[in-house]
């Protein structure tokens, strides 16, 4: 029995937590080489993976955030980026081989090694030759660790084969770091990131948390049933400012939203599948297929449609309310 259940969890989980995302395939680079790949997952695999995932998720487990929040092309927009996550010096930053950079002159000194070292950065250049991103806990999170972790994740996805460096800031609530990745590898490969690294790197953000009794998550929108709130004006043109380097394609908002709903309802069909499964396993699966329901009734898309059901059923009685007055109306007049 466990080994259908543990089939059933690797084949419908992987439908919740790993969507399938379409690839694209990178451009060569001047050095004739193809766009890096990505190091491969790690930490635990199959079922237990996905066993791991659903009760992180049941616990509302905090949500890790990385986002590319923007990139210099050439060296001038660098070197502005690296006063700022330095604070001009103030705050340390940390390279690829665990030495620290302290003070406005070691700054410059890092600037200089960028951009006259090997595949050098010109001041203004066409492509983006360096990632800004950005990784972040919710408040109340230990900044020790989220600073170990940071580092940590650094180290496995970028340190064999690209330079950055990174600062703390803990200016904020949000304990987060900032994280600047030189995109031309030492191999000539150029950093090509797209939306299924961008998860990559929320789950090994969110892995080496754990590894330091972090409780964290990495999940997918759709598997936590969530949705987007209207945006006000002012914050779409804020968001247009700072859009991440992941882009999507110009999509009506109506479409959009069709989109999710759809993934969301697979979503819904799949955690059903599992907590089925679950239910006929030992007591610590039942437990977690009880967890699993009550977490999947919460969820706010089903909030959503439950107030939306409630909001057009009230229209339609209106609508009929409206509709015999105005034939009684006709009914009078015709007297």
């Amino acid at each position: 029995m466990s080994q259908v259940i543990d089939g059933v969890l690797k084949d419908w989980g992987e439908r919740i937590f790993y969507p399938q995302i379409k690839g694209r395939i990178g451009k060569r680079t001047i050095t004739r080489s193809a766009v890096s790949h990505s190091p491969k997952q790690t930490g635990m695999t199959g079922s237990a993976r996905i066993r791991e995932k659903l009760s992180l998720a049941s616990r509302n487990a905090p949500e890790v955030m990385v986002k590319i929040s923007g990139g210099g092309k050439g060296m001038r927009q660098i070197k502005a980026h690296l006063d700022y996550i330095s604070r001009n010096g103030l705050v340390d930053l940390e390279n690829e081989d665990g030495q620290l950079i302290t003070g406005r002159e070691a700054v410059r000194d890092l600037r200089d090694e960028w951009k006259y070292g090997q595949y050098g950065i010109p001041e203004e250049a066409q492509h983006k030759e360096a990632f800004n991103i950005v990784l972040s806990m919710p408040p109340g999170t230990d900044r020790t660790s989220v600073n170990d972790a940071a580092r940590a994740f650094a180290a496995t996805e970028f340190s064999s084969n690209h330079a950055y460096v990174f600062a703390a800031h803990d200016d904020e609530r949000h304990p987060h770091v900032h994280l600047c990745v030189k995109s031309l590898g030492f191999d000539g490969t150029r950093l090509n990131p797209r939306k299924a690294d961008l998860q990559r790197w929320r789950e090994g953000f969110a892995e080496a948390l754990r590894q330091r009794g972090i409780e964290a998550n990495a999940t997918p929108r759709t598997a936590r049933g969530a949705i987007r709130g209207p945006v006000k004006q002012t914050a779409l043109h804020k968001q247009q400012l700072e859009t991440p380097e992941i882009e999507v394609k110009n999509q009506p908002v109506k479409s959009r939203l069709q989109d999710s709903f759809s993934v969301t309802k697979k979503a819904l069909h799949a955690y059903g599948k599992i907590a089925r499964a679950l239910s006929s396993g030992d007591a610590t699966d039942r437990q977690l297929a009880l967890d699993i329901t009550r977490f999947v009734a919460k969820m706010p898309v089903l909030q959503f449609l439950k107030a939306k059901s409630r909001t057009l059923d009230r229209e339609d009685k209106l609508a009929d309310t409206r509709s015999s007055l105005s034939h009684s109306d006709l009914a009078d007049k015709s007297r």
